[in-house]
């Protein structure tokens, strides 16, 4: 999976997962907002739709491919010990809809992958958490978001709270996208 790093001053890590249309370059002004002095890791997903790129195959009538979600989940978990910050004070996940939902599937099979992970409008998606860990999980869901419903990402969230018990939901004004209230919240939050 392609990636790029940007150095900075602290020893903390945020790593990026962008949503499908996106790029690695899409939530960089996001974690500049959160700490402008970590380093940043982002990723690119593999997969085409379109123009489009994602971390994992379109839904099919809105299930998971579960086969091509978890062998693209344990390729990068192949990688990730080389491309580990091994000296990070603190490393984030950060996530935006496919991205976060990436990033759900590495929780079921690496809990503790990171200090701090950040859900940004994720959708529920049959996941399975067996053992958790003690990192602090921030959900965000917009209000009024079509595609990853607040319904449903109340549900996923609690699921997650049974074996993250540091796992916290913002229920935001919006749809699905990010707006100036939710990036403020993390601000606050994560500072």
């Amino acid at each position: 999976m392609n990636h790029f790093t940007i150095e900075g001053p602290l020893n903390e890590w945020i790593v990026l997962f962008h949503g499908t249309g996106g790029n690695e370059y899409s939530l960089l002004q996001i974690a500049g907002d959160i700490e402008p002095n970590a380093h940043v890791l982002s990723f690119l997903g593999d997969v085409d739709e379109g123009a489009n790129r994602r971390f994992f195959a379109p839904l099919k009538a809105g299930t998971l491919d579960r086969a091509d979600f978890d062998a693209r989940i344990d390729a990068f978990l192949k990688d990730w010990p080389q491309l580990r910050p091994e000296q990070a004070t603190r490393i984030t996940f950060m996530g935006f809809s496919n991205g976060a939902n990436f990033i759900l599937g590495l929780l079921e099979k690496e809990p503790a992958i990171a200090d701090r992970v950040v859900l940004l409008h994720p959708s529920n998606l049959a996941y399975t958490f067996t053992e958790g860990s003690n990192a602090q999980i921030i959900v965000t869901s917009g209000a009024m978001d079509t595609l990853a419903l607040p319904g449903d990402t109340m549900k996923l969230t609690k699921q997650l709270e049974a074996v993250f018990p540091n796992t916290t939901l913002k229920l935001l004004d919006g749809a699905h996208g990010m707006t100036e209230q939710e990036i403020t919240y993390l601000q606050d939050t994560l500072r």
